[in-house]
C-alpha cells in the first residue's frame, strides 16, 4: 500500500471529523431554532462527550486489531449522524445527533495517527504529520468560506448534507487500505507515564483556549463587524495561512525538536490571543487572525508527532489517552466560555484563554523525548 495514499485517506478522514464538529458554530446562526449561547454550548458539549468516550477504545483497538474496519465504520457514522442532524426538527434532536456525531468522529484521530506512525519514522514522520494536519486548517477555512454562503442560498442544513455525501464516499475508499500494524506489547504502562500525563495536561489547557476561539470567535466577529460575510472571512483567516505553516511544520520540528517546537509556538499563540481585545478594526483583526493561523498550525502536527514519538508501536493507545484529555476540554470550554461571555464579556474571555495557553507552554517543557 502506498504510504502517501494512507496519508491522504488519514488527512481526509481527519478533515471530516473536524469539519463536522465546527459546522454548528456557523450554521446555528442561520438555523430556525435560534439557539441561545447556552443551547449552543450544550450542542458543542454533547459532541465532545460522545467524542471522548471512544478515545481509549479507539486507540487500544487500533493497536490490537488494526485500523481499516474501524475507520470505515467511523466515517459511516459521521455521515449518517450528519444526515440526521440536517433533518432534525428541533434543538432537542440536535442535542442527540450532536452526541452521536461525536461518538462516530472520536475514532478518527487515534486510528489515523496510528496509521501514519506505522508508515513513517524519523524526519519523515514530522513531514507526514504536517501533510496529514493540513486537514485541520483547511476545514476551518472552508467552514468560514462555504457554510455562511450555502446556508443562506440553500438552507442551514446544507452543510450537514455535504458532510454526509463526502463521508460515505470516503468510507468506501478507506476499504482500499491494506495495513494492520498490531502491537503485542502491554500499552498500559506507557499510557500512564509522566510524559503522557504532562502532554495531556498541557494539551487540555491549550485546547480549552483553542475551542473557545474555534466555537465562539465567529460570533465575536459578527458582534464587532455586524457583517456575517466579513466575519466568515475573518474566521477563515484563523486557519488560511495555517495551510502553509502546517506543511513546513516538519522543518521546525527537525530543527528545534518536537518538544521545543511545541512550547515555543504555544507561547506565541498565547500572546496573540491576549491581543484580541485590543483589535476592533477588521483589517487589524485580519492580520491578527492570519498570525494566529500560522502559529496554531505549527502546533497541530507537533502535537501528533510527539504522541507518535512517545507511543511508538502503542501510538494508538497513547493518542487515544492524550486526545481523551485534550478533547474533554471541549466540554469544559463550551460551558465555561458561555459563562464568561454572559457574565464578563469577550475581552475578559480572551485574556483568560491567553493565560491558559501560556501555562500550557511551560508544562510542555517538562516532557522528555
Amino acid at each position: 500500500m502506498n504510504k502517501w495514499f494512507i496519508v491522504a485517506i488519514s488527512s481526509a478522514s481527519f478533515f471530516l471529523s473536524y469539519f463536522s464538529r465546527l459546522t454548528w458554530s456557523v450554521v446555528s446562526t442561520f438555523s430556525p431554532f435560534h439557539p441561545t449561547v447556552q443551547e449552543d454550548g450544550t450542542v458543542f458539549s454533547l459532541f465532545f462527550v460522545g467524542y471522548i468516550i471512544v478515545q481509549l477504545p479507539a486507540g487500544i483497538l487500533a493497536d490490537k486489531i488494526g485500523t481499516r474496519t474501524l475507520l470505515f465504520f467511523s466515517l459511516t457514522g459521521i455521515g449518517l449522524s450528519s444526515l440526521a442532524t440536517g433533518l432534525a426538527p428541533n434543538i432537542e434532536y440536535e442535542y442527540l445527533f450532536s452526541f452521536l456525531m461525536g461518538l462516530s468522529a472520536g475514532w478518527v484521530y487515534p486510528i489515523t495517527v496510528k496509521m501514519i506512525s506505522s508508515s513513517f519514522s524519523g524526519n519523515n514522520l514530522g513531514w507526514a504529520m504536517g501533510i496529514y494536519s493540513i486537514a485541520w486548517p483547511l476545514s476551518i477555512v472552508l467552514v468560514g468560506a462555504i457554510l455562511p454562503v450555502i446556508s443562506i442560498i440553500i438552507g442551514w442544513y446544507s452543510g450537514y448534507f455535504l458532510i454526509f455525501i463526502i463521508s460515505i464516499i470516503l468510507a468506501f475508499l478507506s476499504l482500499k487500505i491494506n495495513m494492520n500494524s498490531i502491537s503485542k506489547s502491554n500499552s498500559f504502562s506507557i499510557i500512564i507515564s509522566k510524559n503522557v500525563l504532562l502532554v495531556s495536561l498541557a494539551g487540555f489547557l491549550f485546547f480549552t483556549s483553542y475551542w473557545s476561539i474555534a466555537l465562539y470567535i465567529y460570533k465575536y466577529f459578527v458582534l464587532i463587524t455586524a457583517n456575517p460575510y466579513i466575519s466568515g472571512v475573518l474566521y477563515s483567516l484563523t486557519a488560511l495561512v495555517g495551510i502553509f505553516s502546517t506543511i513546513i511544520a516538519g522543518w521546525f520540528i527537525s530543527k528545534l525538536g518536537v518538544r521545543n517546537t511545541l512550547s515555543s509556538f504555544v507561547a506565541i499563540y498565547g500572546f496573540l490571543i491576549l491581543l484580541l481585545p485590543l483589535s476592533y478594526n477588521p483589517a487589524l483583526l485580519g492580520v491578527l487572525s492570519s498570525l494566529m493561523g500560522f502559529v496554531r498550525f505549527i502546533i497541530t502536527p507537533a502535537n501528533s508527532a510527539i504522541l507518535a514519538t512517545m507511543g511508538k508501536e502503542n501510538t494508538g493507545s497513547v493518542s487515544g489517552t492524550a486526545n481523551l484529555i485534550w478533547q474533554s476540554s471541549g466540554i469544559f470550554a463550551s460551558y465555561f466560555t458561555a459563562i464568561v461571555i454572559t457574565n464578563l464579556g469577550y475581552s475578559d474571555l480572551w485574556i483568560i484563554m491567553g493565560i491558559f495557553t501560556l501555562l500550557a507552554s511551560i508544562i510542555y517543557l517538562g516532557i522528555k523525548v
